[in-house]
């Protein structure tokens, strides 16, 4: 009986390996799609010549901004991806929806950063923020739900780790979402202080670590 049930337990391990590397690897795919979306957004204009394609390629430099920006956020954001799922050792249903609605606020990013490098004014820059701050969101709600009393994460982690975790993961959207109101003012102030942003959050991400427990 002892026999079986440890045959049964190792069997639900493979299932959960197999079926988290099948979601893991659908993710890495959308990421990829969305930072490939941000670059063939950058092109110049049809009626580019030899003569005049220096300042078209200067000309361009908002485009080049906000690429650089969403490819950074796409980037933390994917990097905070795969450390979840690395602490992830069992999946549910609500898991993988949970993951497909994150994934959703990804793909948008390269629509709200098209808008953004064409019209830098308030709309724009609050379309830009609320895209990010949603993405941010839902992975805060993927973490939260997988950690819920261990629920989907290893018990090795301890609760004080989980709970840095999710505080940490607050960070960039919660900044998002004040930009919003900054960039009512200025959507040229918004972006500088998302530059801050990244450059916190990148800080921050790096601290917590399931060593420090």
């Amino acid at each position: 009986m002892a026999s079986e049930l440890a045959r049964s337990s190792k069997e639900r391990g493979r299932d959960d390996e197999k079926v988290l590397g099948r979601i893991l690897a659908f993710s890495d795919g959308v990421f990829a799609i969305a930072i490939l979306l941000l670059l063939i957004d950058i092109r110049l204009p049809a009626d580019t010549t030899v003569v005049n394609s220096g300042s078209a390629l200067i000309e361009l430099w908002p485009k080049y901004l906000a690429v650089l920006l969403s490819f950074v956020v796409i980037g933390l954001y994917w990097s905070a991806h795969v450390r979840l799922f690395r602490e992830i050792i069992r999946y549910d249903q609500n898991l993988i929806w949970l993951n497909l609605l994150f994934l959703l606020f990804i793909v948008v990013i390269p629509f709200s950063t098209s808008v953004l490098s064409l019209h830098l004014f308030q709309l724009s820059g609050i379309i830009y923020a609320t895209a990010m701050a949603c993405a941010g969101y839902m992975h805060t709600v993927l973490r939260i739900y997988a950690g819920s009393n261990h629920r989907l994460i290893s018990k090795r982690l301890s609760p004080l780790y989980i709970r840095r975790g999710i505080i940490f993961s607050l960070f960039a959207p919660v900044g998002f979402t004040v930009s919003i109101g900054i960039a009512f003012i200025n959507a040229l102030a918004a972006m500088v202080f998302w530059v801050i942003i990244f450059i916190v959050h990148f800080i921050f991400q790096r601290r917590v670590k399931p060593q420090e427990l």
